[in-house]
């Protein structure tokens, strides 16, 4: 597709690698932030596409921080958990460090 394959190339993953490096940089970034004008001007030159006005979809962005502990319930949890017992120990870590 003109997307990138379900990656949604133009509108997604640009949003998203913009806030995980605001994040990382301590910038004050948010799903509330306007997209640039510029990026959505080249989007739809370029792409045909029309990308987002904001930053995010309005989708609830709440998290449970691991600091509260393991939840054996929740899928998301076990699935962390199953991935920290098999990729940890191949880099010298521990999957339960604190």
């Amino acid at each position: 597709t003109r997307e990138g394959g379900g990656y949604a190339l133009a509108s997604v993953v640009p949003r998203a690698w913009t806030l995980l490096v605001a994040v990382a940089a301590g910038a004050a970034l948010g799903p509330g932030s306007e997209v640039p004008a510029a990026w959505r001007e080249y989007v739809l030159e370029r792409h045909g596409i029309d990308a987002p006005r904001l930053m995010g979809d309005g989708a609830d962005t709440w998290w449970r921080s691991w600091e509260v502990g393991y939840d054996p319930d929740d899928d998301l949890d076990r699935t962390v958990m199953a991935t920290r017992k098999a990729v940890f120990p191949l880099h010298g870590l521990d999957p339960w460090f604190d």
